[in-house]
């Protein structure tokens, strides 16, 4: 077994799921996160990872362009305090002494309200690629990932959404026993 604490930085965007004229957009900027994970190896190659992790980033709101709409003077409530929990749970194969490739669901609690975009609590998914140094009682880790949240929603917002995803790398450190 390994318990790992991790950090972790992403290019994020909230796309909408179709292409829409004039719809309002976001800039999401400094998306990090901190977690933990317990890695319990299940046969030769293959582990099951699960932990939790918290997720924080500065969003941007610009409004839609449609001068009727939304006149230049008028104001809107905008918090710009990203902030969600996840429960990551996904399968490594190891792939040599020093390689991996993880996947699996997120389960996504988004924790901050009024960021002006798709609430993003659901299901969602990871994939990635990663490699390990180990040592006797310690591991060292580097992740990059793709994450896409919100893919299968706890609730429906109507026929259209903006989905969260995340291009990014994790730094662990994790303690073996």
């Amino acid at each position: 077994m390994e318990l790992k604490g991790y950090f972790g930085v992403s290019g994020a965007m909230a796309n909408w799921n179709e292409d829409l004229d004039g719809a309002s957009s976001v800039t999401i900027k400094n998306f990090k996160e901190v977690g933990v994970l317990l890695s319990k190896g299940i046969g030769k190659n293959f582990s099951l990872t699960g932990g939790v992790n918290s997720a924080f980033a500065t969003v941007e709101f610009s409004p839609p362009q449609c001068p009727d709409c939304f006149p230049e003077n008028t104001l809107y409530a905008h918090n710009p305090d990203f902030g969600m929990l996840s429960i990551p749970v996904y399968a490594e194969y190891a792939l040599g002494k020093y390689f991996y490739a993880a996947a699996g669901p997120v389960v996504d609690f988004q924790l901050s309200e009024g960021n002006n975009f798709s609430g993003q609590s659901g299901v969602g998914f990871l994939v990635g690629l990663g490699g390990k140094l180990k040592t006797e009682k310690f591991a060292f880790s580097i992740f990059p990932n793709y994450k896409r949240h919100n893919t299968i929603p706890f609730e429906k917002e109507g026929n259209y959404k903006q989905l969260l995803q995340e291009l990014g790398v994790q730094l662990g450190v994790g303690y073996r026993f």
